[in-house]
């Protein structure tokens, strides 16, 4: 098995031109392409913090102490790996559209985990719907790609969204703070300070990456249609007007407009797509101007 199933030959050498722009200091321990902030010695000095009870005492700066009777900790930033976590929704309702949602994202987080892995960073694949369904835990270096791959031919589309309590289940144990990539059409019906905040509370950094069909984006229906809940399987006689169709396509509008507001009052990244893009013009440019590489 290798990664040729989900991305060319070609693109994959032109992936091994990036890497992912860690905005916080990295939380690390082994060596990597990232900043670390620590005590004692490290590369290059950073700053200062007082000192409190517990910390190793050879890390205080004693010149200051003679000088302003006061004990500091010098902090020193080293090169660290990067703790990355790819979330994919392999939920119902992204087993849908022309291009495929799911197929479409699963090509993402591909390319996503690779990108990680070949710069030495830690990566962690996970797939959910109403849960966690499928775990690839922490791994480093390029040749764990198929890992991920052999994790994503086991992705099926079914269940209902929950990214809330996936989110919980997977950072309810210690985990390192990193950066959080969720690829997802985000149809859930969570508020987003509720779903996200175990990641706001562990200090990770996160990045959406919303993923629609053009079906969803501009649909292009018959007058009478029966409307289907892909997740609940409830369904609705309808008679497609265009008022209705306008207020459908404010309520679409609204949705993704909110989480990008979200998102962006946190300092987090974001980025719509839909599924019949193209992936070297989101890698190469759409993702490298919202900063998630460079």
């Amino acid at each position: 098995m290798n990664s040729n199933s989900y991305l060319s030959g070609v693109f994959l050498q032109q992936l091994e031109r990036l890497s992912v722009l860690a905005k916080n200091p990295a939380s690390g321990h082994l060596r990597g392409q990232h900043r670390s902030r620590r005590t004692g010695s490290g590369m290059i000095f950073s700053d200062y913090r007082p000192y409190v009870q517990g910390d190793d005492t050879r890390n205080i700066d004693w010149g200051i102490y003679l000088r302003l009777d006061r004990l500091v900790l010098r902090l020193f930033e080293e090169e660290a790996d990067l703790p990355v976590y790819v979330f994919l929704d392999t939920s119902k309702s992204m087993n849908f559209g022309n291009p495929n949602k799911l197929q479409f994202s699963q090509r993402v987080a591909a390319a996503l985990s690779y990108i990680s892995l070949i710069n030495h960073d830690r990566v962690s694949l996970t797939t959910y719907d109403n849960d966690v369904r499928h775990v690839m835990p922490s791994r480093r270096g390029n040749k764990q790609i198929w890992r991920t791959m052999h994790l994503l031919d086991q992705v099926e589309g079914a269940g209902e969204t929950d990214l809330k309590k996936s989110l919980n289940r997977f950072f309810g144990a210690k985990r390192s703070r990193g950066l959080v990539i969720v690829v997802s059409d985000f149809f859930d019906s969570n508020a987003h300070e509720d779903t996200f905040k175990v990641l706001h509370n562990g200090g990770h950094d996160v990045f959406a990456i919303q993923v629609n069909s053009p079906q969803e984006i501009n649909p292009e229906l018959s007058e009478d249609v029966f409307l289907v809940d892909s997740e609940a399987s409830k369904t609705i006689d309808a008679q497609l007007t265009s008022k209705l169709m306008d207020r459908y396509q404010k309520e679409f509008n609204s949705h993704v407009r909110e989480l990008e507001i979200f998102l962006n009052k946190h300092g987090w990244g974001y980025l719509k797509v839909g599924s019949d893009s193209s992936l070297e013009p989101m890698f190469f440019k759409l993702l490298r101007q919202r900063g998630l590489f460079r």
